[in-house]
């Protein structure tokens, strides 16, 4: 079973939840229509002390769990999916520092991450390196005084408008995903160049780039973690990273339910609601089992963090499941809307845009797959048994 939420996590949700109802929703379409970026909404989110849930205390962050984090996630992506796509791509950026940060680049840049005063982009995506990360072709070469990048990475959300990007680049090229270095890269340094925003199906508030590095040249003290390590790390953040996708995916779900739910009391069919026709009521109660399996997926995934436990396999289920389920859910639900859910105007029409990234980007659904099927492989010959 699940622990209940104590006072604090209780009223960070439910502050959120009112701010999300009353300032994010309203403007949700036309953001999305005009692919407009969020600048003042992830302004506001800064300053209700939300770009540090989980950061220490000491950093200047609330010090709190992963499963409020969670929850957070889950309102934003209620309420915007682009908005909550901009705050989990902070908080992916804010991972690699947070846990792979030498004491000194934890010092320096945390703060600033707690409070949104500074921020990170996540650039490990290549134009030939998605899923194999061992593919990537972007190099750093060492030098006197430090490291030179050369290279493209792309799909890289939040770009332009971070201070400094996590740069994943081979410095061994012989030695594989062992030869992967991790970059803390400003985005003004000379060298960087940046396309205009990506035309993408849906989250199109969120934005994403094409990130060039031409002759970048950085410090010594631009590395994060060891050099060969970057591999290691681009992994464990992304364990992260999936649940926290998942908690985006269950926003939608919980917000497709809800619409789902309000068309269905009021839309009239053979002279009364089409709630009452079992074939509705069917598709309803199928989308509340989806959205209530995500989200426990979701909430067991953080809580295992939360103790330091191994989460490759509950975060690949967590975010596998919950983006399936997802996608499960806001299709079920344009469908009780029947024509009305399939144009423009329709909430439903943009909830089932957004969705469908959910199971592509941080993994695909067919390699979190993989990854569970390795991972019981490797359970049964150690141990005989998987459960």
């Amino acid at each position: 079973m699940l622990e209940p939420l104590d006072d604090q996590t209780r009223d960070l949700r439910d502050t959120l939840r009112e701010f999300c109802r009353r300032e994010v929703m309203p403007g949700a379409a036309h953001r999305d229509a005009a692919a407009e970026y969020p600048a003042k909404l992830f302004a506001r989110l800064a300053e209700m002390g939300l770009m540090g849930i989980t950061v220490p205390e000491e950093f200047g962050g609330l010090g709190l769990d992963m499963r409020t984090q969670v929850l957070a996630m889950e309102e934003i992506a209620y309420a915007d999916a682009s908005l909550g796509s901009v705050f989990a791509g902070h908080y992916l950026g804010m991972e690699t520092l947070r846990q792979f940060g030498s004491s000194d680049q934890r010092e320096r840049y945390l703060p600033g991450l707690a409070t949104g005063t500074f921020r990170v982009a996540f650039a490990l995506t290549e134009p030939d390196a998605g899923s194999d990360i061992s593919r990537i072709r972007t190099r750093a070469t060492p030098g006197p005084d430090g490291w030179t990048l050369t290279g493209t990475k792309t799909f890289i959300s939040n770009a332009r408008e971070s201070d400094a990007l996590t740069v994943f680049a081979m410095t061994d090229p012989d030695a594989g995903i062992r030869g992967i270095t991790a970059f803390l890269v400003p985005t003004g340094a000379d060298g960087v160049g940046f396309s205009a925003p990506i035309e993408k199906l849906g989250l199109r508030g969120e934005h994403a780039y094409e990130v060039a590095f031409d002759d970048v040249r950085v410090g010594a003290d631009a590395v994060l973690g060891e050099p060969g390590g970057g591999g290691r790390i681009a992994l464990e953040v992304l364990n992260s990273a999936r649940i926290d996708v998942a908690a985006l995916a269950n926003g939608v779900a919980m917000r497709a339910l809800d619409l789902a739910a309000g068309y269905a009391a009021t839309r009239v069919q053979f002279g009364r609601p089409i709630r009452e026709l079992q074939a509705i009521q069917m598709l309803l109660a199928e989308i509340d089992a989806l959205v209530q399996s995500g989200r426990l997926h979701a909430y067991h995934a953080a809580a295992l963090r939360d103790r330091d436990e191994d989460v490759r396999r509950a975060g690949s289920l967590a975010k596998y499941v919950a983006s399936e389920n997802c996608f499960q859910s806001v299709d079920k639900a344009l469908q009780i809307h029947g024509g009305y859910g399939f144009v423009k105007e329709s909430e439903i029409e943009r909830l089932y845009r957004d969705c469908r990234i959910f199971r592509i980007y941080e993994g695909t659904s067919q390699i979190q797959l993989l990854t569970v099927a390795k991972l019981l492989a490797r359970q049964h010959d150690r141990h005989g048994t998987v459960v």
